[in-house]
């Protein structure tokens, strides 16, 4: 075989080596470039290799931001779509090295066949949205959605190709989210008979373009024509645009009127009236297997604002995902009414603090899990003081999405202005746990400590730190607050020792072995006391984590037996009925939600957790006004902290309210002045309303703090 180097000059590069690969034969080729079957000479395996076609190099930026975007696309790891391994630029050659996947084209499966089986639908259909919703929540777009870029492995398994050309675009939870408006206007790139209208009309777009296109392929999966094709791109262009396909269900009468009713919204012009998410329509499909009805397929929920292109891809980043990382978590709130009389109460300024993540112990696994512990359930019992003192603590599943590791970082996410570092030796049977609290400003340290216990007293550990911070931030304790600091829900300090170790690996839950760790670890915390209410409802959560992962539904029954548990030994507190609003949230039982939301609030009205839960289904439910409601209580309850306000902000976005979202994230910046968020969320709020020099300044401010990709994007349109 020859050792010749690729060359963009070559008509083929069959033949030659381009680093480590040897190229072996021609695949298939298309108007984005060709692909080859290569072989690894390191790693001994088949790999495909993407030679980018030299219409799509030829322009500097559009090279940077395909490299850029490949590597974002070579971060997914998903069953269902095949992996980008490496991208490799040789002699003005792009070649992206991908997952090899043997199997057939969807194209082909349907061939030769009116339709596919139920069976066959379902099982396509589901593991194909997996696959685009994990990518959807990474903020990727697919960008090409079609039957030839879908394979069936022969072990049943589907696999999406091609996300190596795939968009990005920004997406995340609305408590923790910077709001962005990624412009992905340009040069059309994929299959016309497949683009979503707004793509064909060189708009803003989101996630909801790649569920047209896959909403048309079960339109042909199930017995449908393509419905836009015509024999010119002019014809194809003005059909996607204008004509509207039958439902499915008259072409083909098998097909039941709740699965034609998912594929007509996915199918929508107007990208508003489609499904908001790749994890909506999941829920519709499984619903619709399951044998009941679809909660969010058009004419069943009606909770959309007027369309406005400007507002496409942000909507999208501010989307409601109620997850088990998000609201299985102990944190705490209050009560609230009227909008636009939203204020920040007076008094001294609140401190804002952060429990900076534990440093891994190198080499001992158990001390490292007792750390990440400690700092989660530190940070909870933390936050309990800030409803009676000027105290606000940033929650640990922020600082965890935000990946914050330092206080610097932490000060200009969050507005940090002190930082709790922890550290833990062991000798023996002692263990010594260091603190210090940290001006984010000046770096001065305003308090060292030390705390020793023995090993078996994992209770003084954590009672004698939070002590010792309250003294530091000069505020007593009251005597609830002493009572609830000494409540553990649990007086045996063996099963406590594991619970906090469990909640040290449930802080990495996105690892299946730092899961399986926890669950051994609360299995134990429940061998020493059967009835730790806390230690069920976390096993609960780390079940439902099982479930998110795998899809694997015996971990449902498995979650819910576990947080149903906690609520009967009565001493979990809102945990056991947060967990059971999850589970009924994550499977479309949105009435269900809220009445375990509501149940948890009852037992804590401050409870985080069960209010951001409780929005998210009054919103699924297509109920604003109660959800809007909920966001206040959660302002009310820390009227000093930015969170409550990005998330009503977020909210209002939604319902296209642009004044009370920018109103909102003025209060963002009057609560963390050190912070880009407030300024980049409000000029996205002006974008959204069309208000362009408006939002100019406060864009500008934001970069100022923290330069960021999508905030530039957002300067630029």
């Amino acid at each position: 075989m020859g050792t010749s180097k690729p060359s963009r000059r070559a008509s083929t590069l069959t033949g030659t080596v381009a680093g480590r690969f040897v190229i072996v034969k021609l695949l298939g080729a298309g108007g984005m470039g060709q692909v080859y079957e290569a072989q690894d000479t390191k790693l001994k395996r088949v790999v495909a290799i993407k030679r980018m076609a030299p219409k799509l190099q030829q322009d500097e930026r559009d090279r940077r931001r395909f490299l850029r975007e490949a590597e974002q696309a070579s971060a997914l790891n998903h069953p269902n779509i095949a992996a980008i391994y490496d991208v490799i630029e040789e002699q003005d050659e792009i070649l992206l090295v991908m997952e090899y996947v043997e199997g057939t084209p969807l194209r082909a499966v349907m061939q030769g066949k009116k339709s596919l089986s139920n069976d066959e639908f379902f099982n396509i259909s589901v593991q194909g949205l997996e696959g685009l919703n994990a990518a959807h929540e990474k903020g990727i777009l697919h960008g090409d959605i079609k039957p030839e870029n879908i394979m069936l492995t022969p072990e049943g398994r589907i696999k999406i190709l091609d996300f190596g050309v795939a968009r990005r675009f920004s997406m995340g939870r609305p408590d923790e989210a910077t709001l962005t408006m990624a412009t992905l206007s340009g040069a059309v790139n994929g299959t016309p008979a497949y683009m979503a209208p707004e793509v064909l009309m060189q708009k803003p777009y989101d996630g909801r373009a790649d569920l047209f296109s896959m909403g048309l392929v079960y339109y042909e999966m199930l017995g449908g024509p393509q419905p836009f094709e015509t024999d010119s791109i002019a014809g194809t262009m003005a059909s996607v645009l204008h004509t509207e396909p039958p439902p499915i269900e008259q072409l083909n009468p098998k097909v039941p009127a709740n699965v034609s009713s998912v594929v007509q919204t996915m199918l929508a012009k107007d990208p508003v009236q489609r499904y908001s998410t790749a994890r909506d329509v999941l829920v519709d499909l499984r619903r619709v297997q399951e044998g009941e009805k679809p909660v969010f397929a058009r004419g069943r929920v009606v909770r959309r604002a007027k369309f406005n292109w400007k507002m496409a891809s942000a909507l999208a980043a501010v989307a409601l995902v109620v997850s088990a990382g998000l609201l299985l978590r102990g944190v705490i709130g209050n009560g609230l009414r009227g909008a636009g009389s939203l204020s920040q109460s007076g008094g001294e300024r609140s401190a804002t603090l952060v429990v900076l993540p534990f440093e891994a112990v190198s080499g001992d696994a158990k001390l490292t899990a007792f750390g990440n512990g400690l700092v989660d359930t530190l940070t909870a019992k933390l936050m309990q003081f800030g409803g009676n003192h000027p105290l606000q603590v940033v929650s640990g599943a922020e600082v965890r999405q935000k990946n914050v590791t330092g206080l610097g970082q932490a000060r200009q996410e969050f507005g940090a202005d002190t930082g709790l570092h922890l550290e833990l030796q062991q000798s023996g049977d002692l263990v010594r746990v260091g603190y210090s609290l940290t001006d984010a400003k000046s770096g001065k340290v305003i308090k060292a400590a030390t705390v020793d216990a023995p090993v078996t007293d994992p209770f003084t550990i954590e009672d004698e730190v939070a002590k010792g911070v309250a003294a530091a931030l000069s505020f007593e304790l009251r005597a609830d607050e002493k009572r609830e600091l000494a409540f553990h829900g649990t007086s045996i300090p063996e099963a406590y020792n594991y619970y906090t170790q469990a909640r040290g690996y449930l802080e990495d839950a996105s690892k299946a072995a730092s899961v399986d760790s926890a669950i051994i670890l609360l299995g134990q915390a429940l061998k020493a006391d059967a009835n730790y209410g806390r230690a069920e409802a976390d096993l609960g959560s780390a079940y439902w984590q099982k479930y998110e992962s795998s899809k694997d539904k015996t971990f449902i029954a498995k979650s819910r037996q576990a947080c149903s548990k906690a609520v009967d030994l009565g001493n979990s507190g809102a945990a056991g009925h947060v967990c059971l609003g999850v589970i009924a949230s994550g499977t479309g039982k949105y009435e269900k939600a809220v009445d375990q939301f509501q149940r948890a609030a009852q037992l804590e009205p401050t409870n985080e957790d069960a209010l951001i839960g409780l929005g998210g289904a009054y919103e699924s439910l297509g109920k604003p006004q109660e959800a809007e409601n909920t966001y206040k209580k959660m302002v009310l309850r820390r009227p000093s902290y930015w969170r409550g306000y990005n998330l009503l902000g977020a909210f209002y976005l939604r319902q296209a309210q642009y004044d009370d979202a920018v109103k909102m994230f003025q209060k963002v910046i009057e609560c963390t002045p050190e912070s880009f968020r407030g300024h980049a969320n409000m000029g996205a709020a002006y974008l959204y309303e069309a208000k362009y020099a408006e939002a100019i300044k406060p864009l500008e401010q934001s970069l100022a703090t923290h330069p960021t990709a999508d905030t530039y994007s957002n300067l630029g349109t």
